[in-house]
């Protein structure tokens, strides 16, 4: 079948379309109010990093946590902890890409304290989710100065 010059235009301009589209986030677990700590909990937990200093492509939900991927593409994602020192409740939290592990980032020590971080570039397709669940028994702090964050953007389209 013979597709219309119309039809092929429409093709050509969604093909520009996808490889244009622009996703970059980066959020805080602190929105403001009391500062402190969260957890530890006894399962693990998706942090939910509610302030949100950018969100270009409305891909990052702040009210679950969860990125969801726009376009098939590579992308870069980092977070960082940072915590209090405690004896029995490191600083700990692992990035999931669609409930698998992918990398984690750990400290633990029994004062003063603690930052922790890591980051990957990954291949995702259209739909794939990506968050940061804190370890059970861990815990994190944030404050107005916004220690911990998680970011992600678009490197480019697939």
């Amino acid at each position: 079948k013979v597709r219309s010059l119309e039809q092929q235009y429409q093709d050509i301009t969604a093909a520009f379309s996808v490889s244009a589209k622009h996703v970059a986030f980066s959020a805080s677990v602190f929105t403001g109010g009391a500062q402190g700590y969260i957890g530890p909990f006894n399962t693990e937990t998706v942090l939910v990093f509610r302030h949100v200093a950018t969100n270009t492509g409305n891909a990052y939900n702040p009210n679950t946590g969860i990125f969801s991927a726009p376009v098939r593409g590579v992308y870069h994602f980092e977070f960082y902890l940072h915590g209090h020192g405690h004896a029995s409740h490191p600083a700990a939290a692992s990035l999931i890409k669609n409930g698998q592990l992918i990398f984690t980032a750990f400290e633990g020590q029994p004062s003063y304290s603690v930052n922790s971080s890591n980051g990957v570039i990954l291949l995702l397709e259209s739909g794939d989710v990506v968050f940061v669940r804190l370890w059970q028994n861990a815990r994190i702090y944030d404050t107005v100065n916004h220690h911990t964050t998680f970011s992600g953007h678009l490197l480019f389209p697939m």
